[in-house]
């Protein structure tokens, strides 16, 4: 029998902690009773230890919660089981608050509830974040695609991105990044940033960038999610049909989209600014803060436009152009004849000596 003083003992724990983190995965769901048990049985799966499993349910009106609470009571597996529950549908953003609270993990594996993970996919992203240093703050994986039975449909989602500059990132409101269905993110994410706002859908436009302003970002080709089409997903619309229907879905995507873009570039504004500039080259910081603005002034312009709302009508947006172009032309005439400003500067100089 070998024994150990409790210095080694407190170092072995130390370094078995370095080696083997302990993981967080949040699975959660609204209405998705029909896939929920795949999803959790996804989750179970997973072959890397330690590990603690948050199931949180967004105040579902079917049997999504009861489901992950008869599943959470009879599971004998390796991992810890965490039950959450919104007393009403919130949105994605409380639900991952409520995850990030209720956890410990250092890293913190995203789930749908209509997607599966492969059993390896939290031991290959710890795998790949040790790689790193520790240093990536956001690992992704391509995905799987599969029909609404669950059946592979031969094709796979690239989740691929490659921006240039954050700027770039922004107009593009991190299109074609990292999808939060196969998205893990350090403690610091959200822990440096603070919790998202509670009705915040487009949880992974925020998430993505926050990572690229803390140290970056790891895409990992191999798909580690299984990641389901079907006729319920909420940002797509992915059935085609006779061109009238097809029409009327497509608006109610158009609509959908502008609606949570608006919600999605008001937090991306409120992160850009917070973090300090000297963490980021400020010039693309500065550029990055201008496109978050318009982009947003953008999406509210056409979210009105396709819902038909004449409330903010046609005068008023040729008013606020006006103010917008007087101003410009303040600014250009002042950056022309510093004068003007130097003037302006001693009459609010002599009124405050007054």
């Amino acid at each position: 029998m070998v024994c150990f003083s409790d210095t080694e003992a407190s170092a072995e724990r130390m370094t078995a902690q370095q080696e083997y983190p302990l993981v967080t995965f949040a699975l959660y769901a609204y209405n998705e009773e029909k896939y929920i048990k795949a999803a959790i049985e996804g989750a179970f799966s997973q072959d890397y230890s330690p590990l603690e499993i948050v199931l949180s349910d967004d105040g579902s009106s079917d049997r999504t919660f009861v489901i992950m609470q008869e599943m959470a009571d009879s599971y004998k597996g390796p991992h810890k089981v965490i039950l959450n529950r919104n007393p009403r549908n919130i949105g994605i953003g409380s639900q991952l608050t409520a995850c990030v609270a209720k956890s410990t993990g250092d890293l913190i594996l995203l789930a749908n509830g209509d997607d599966i993970s492969l059993p390896d996919r939290t031991r290959v992203t710890v795998e790949a974040w040790r790689a790193s240093g520790r240093k990536a703050q956001a690992i992704y994986t391509d995905l799987e695609v599969i029909d609404e039975n669950g059946n592979p449909r031969g094709k796979t989602l690239l989740a691929a991105a490659s921006f240039q500059t954050l700027e770039a990132g922004i107009r593009a409101r991190f299109s074609g990044g990292a999808p939060a269905a196969s998205l893990a993110l350090t403690r610091a994410v959200f822990d440096r940033f603070g919790p998202l706002p509670d009705n915040l859908i487009l949880e992974d436009n925020a998430l993505y960038m926050r990572a690229m302003l803390l140290g970056g970002c790891l895409r990992l080709p191999e798909p580690l999610v299984s990641y389901r089409v079907h006729a319920g997903n909420t940002s797509q619309a992915y059935a085609h049909g006779e061109f009238h229907e097809w029409v009327k879905r497509h608006r109610r995507k158009l609509i959908w989209q502008k609606k949570e873009g608006i919600k999605a570039y008001l937090q991306m504004l409120r992160d850009l600014y917070q973090l300090p500039a000297e963490d980021w080259p400020a010039e693309d910081l500065k550029r990055a803060r201008w496109a978050a603005m318009e982009m947003l002034l953008q999406n509210a312009i056409l979210h009105d436009y396709h819902t038909g709302d004449k409330t903010i009508g046609f005068k008023d947006r040729c008013r606020t152009l006006a103010r917008l172009s007087l101003l410009l032309t303040k600014v250009l005439l002042k950056t022309l004849f510093p004068s003007i400003e130097r003037r302006n500067e001693r009459w609010h100089h002599e009124s405050a000596s007054r």
